[in-house]
Order: structure tokens, then C-alpha cells, then sequence
């Protein structure tokens, strides 16, 4: 292979790196992927410290004197988990509209256990 068909084989490379980061550049902030996997690490995050969090509003924190408080902070923390696992999941759904990514399965499941969780506060089924 000669040198001029090496820089030939560069430049399509060079073009099709540039063609992608131009397409990722040209969507809206709320749409780039780094944003969308940013929100779901801090969903995931979240949803952690609601589950590490379930014991104030179990058998023992429901009869704390201070269990308003308890399940003021739980809730905070699963509406946080909610929140940003809803605007991840919309922020991947809107990029999916544009460039036929995946279905994003995991951001869809942690709003779908969070939306699970304040279901099953609110029946009284954690106080059990």
C-alpha cells in the first residue's frame, strides 16, 4: 500500500469521526447521550440511598416520634430518584426520535421500582 492510499483511508476516518461528533453537536444539550447517562447514574444513585433510606418509614420508624420527619426525607430522596429517572428516560426517548438508539430498558426500570416504591408506601405496605 502506498502512502497516498493510507492518507486516503485516514481521511475517510477523519470524516466519519467529524460527521458523528457534528450530529451529536447539532442535537439540543437535553439530548446528548452524555446528559442522558449522567441522569441515570444519579437516578441509580438516588435510588440507592432511598433503598439504604427504607428503614425510616418501616415497622420502627413509622412509631418514631419523629416519623414525620422520617418520611418527609424518604420521600425526598424517591421524588429526587424519580426525577431523574423521568428526565432520563425522556431525554433518551427525544434522542431516540431523532437517531433510532435503543429503547433505553434501564431508565425506564428504575422510574418504573421508584414509581413501585411510593405505590407501595402510600398502600401502607412498608409499615408491615
Amino acid at each position: 500500500m502506498g502512502k497516498a492510499s493510507k492518507r486516503k483511508g485516514r481521511e475517510k476516518s477523519d470524516n466519519v469521526t467529524h460527521a458523528g461528533k457534528a450530529a451529536v453537536q447539532a442535537m439540543p444539550w437535553w439530548m446528548r447521550p452524555t446528559i442522558g447517562n449522567l441522569l441515570i447514574i444519579g437516578a441509580a444513585i438516588a435510588l440507592q440511598f432511598t433503598i439504604i433510606l427504607l428503614p425510616l418509614v418501616g415497622p420502627a420508624g413509622a412509631i418514631a416520634p419523629h416519623a414525620l420527619i422520617n418520611m418527609l426525607a424518604w420521600h425526598a430522596v424517591l421524588f429526587l430518584a424519580m426525577g431523574l429517572s423521568g428526565l432520563s428516560l425522556w431525554s433518551k426517548l427525544k434522542r431516540r426520535s431523532q437517531d433510532q438508539s435503543p429503547f433505553p430498558v434501564l431508565s425506564a426500570a428504575l422510574l418504573g421500582i421508584t414509581v413501585f416504591f411510593l405505590l407501595m408506601h402510600w398502600m401502607g405496605l412498608l409499615r408491615i
